[in-house]
């Protein structure tokens, strides 16, 4: 590891693609992901129990049209929802981009005692007890304190500072 132990910073713009995979890394610190075989098992369950209501409805009369029928209107439904789910998302990123494009660059030094994010609408002081998690993403590293995110960009790093680099040098400050 390179030998900067009193602080760093690093200075960054907003980056849209970089926030996205972001908000992925700060959920799953907060909800790790479930394994594989935990999902597949749990998906087996719902579609076990879905075909059992649709046979008991077929014994009560109802013909198995009326059930194809009533998942295909249930298929409709997921389908709109994930549809205006996605659209309200990227309208989210767009105000956010907003914000950040009114905040301009940020500069966050980081050092012992916690870090500091600094940029031309505000500036916050953070110490080693207030971030919660730190995760990887494609990129970058993001730091979460609370429902906040900050997201490093691995390309702010000082020339010839990996990623790997940073990472152990805050998880040392933190412990």
């Amino acid at each position: 590891m390179r030998d900067t132990t009193d602080s760093l910073t690093v200075t960054f713009a907003y980056d849209r693609a970089l926030w996205r995979r972001a908000m992925t890394g700060w959920w799953q610190s907060v909800v790790p992901p479930v394994p594989f075989v935990r999902r597949a098992i749990f998906w087996a369950v719902i579609w076990l129990l879905i075909g059992l209501g649709a046979l008991a409805v077929s014994a009560a009369g109802l013909s198995m049209l009326h059930v194809a029928f009533a998942l295909f209107g249930a298929g409709v439904m997921v389908a709109a929802f994930a549809y205006l789910q996605r659209t309200r998302m990227s309208r989210f990123w767009d105000e956010i981009g907003r914000h950040w494009d009114r905040a301009g660059e940020t500069r966050v030094t980081f050092d012992v005692a916690g870090l500091v994010v600094e940029d031309h609408v505000s500036t916050r002081r953070l110490s080693w007890d207030a971030v919660d998690a730190m995760r990887t993403v494609r990129g970058g590293s993001v730091i979460r304190s609370g429902i906040s995110m900050l997201v490093i960009p691995d390309r702010a790093l000082p020339d010839g500072f990996s990623p790997k680099d940073f990472r152990d040098l805050v998880r040392g400050w933190r412990a």
